[in-house]
């Protein structure tokens, strides 16, 4: 994937955590490739969607949800700043 490939990525996977960010408890991790297809993103290896995830993260623009039960499955949202970017950015 070439950088603008990943920078629409990194905006798609923003745009469906706003989407869904009335989700309490976040969306899995596992939930994102049905969301992204609307984006235009088929087949994303789950591991670069995991380190795009991470990446938002390190940036402030989407974090983990804190889980008690099952934490090993994770789960995300947007955060007000990736709100933020969103709007003045893309």
């Amino acid at each position: 994937m070439n950088a603008e490939e990943k920078e629409n990525l990194r905006i798609a996977l923003l745009r469906v955590l706003e989407v869904r960010a009335s989700e309490r408890f976040g969306l899995r991790a596992s939930a994102l490739p049905t969301f992204l297809i609307a984006h235009g993103f088929r087949g994303t290896a789950d591991a670069e969607l995991r380190a795009e995830l991470h990446y938002l993260a390190d940036k402030g623009l989407a974090a983990t949800v804190g889980k008690t039960l099952s934490p090993e499955n994770q789960s995300w949202r947007i955060t007000a700043a990736g709100r933020d970017f969103l709007a003045a950015e893309a």
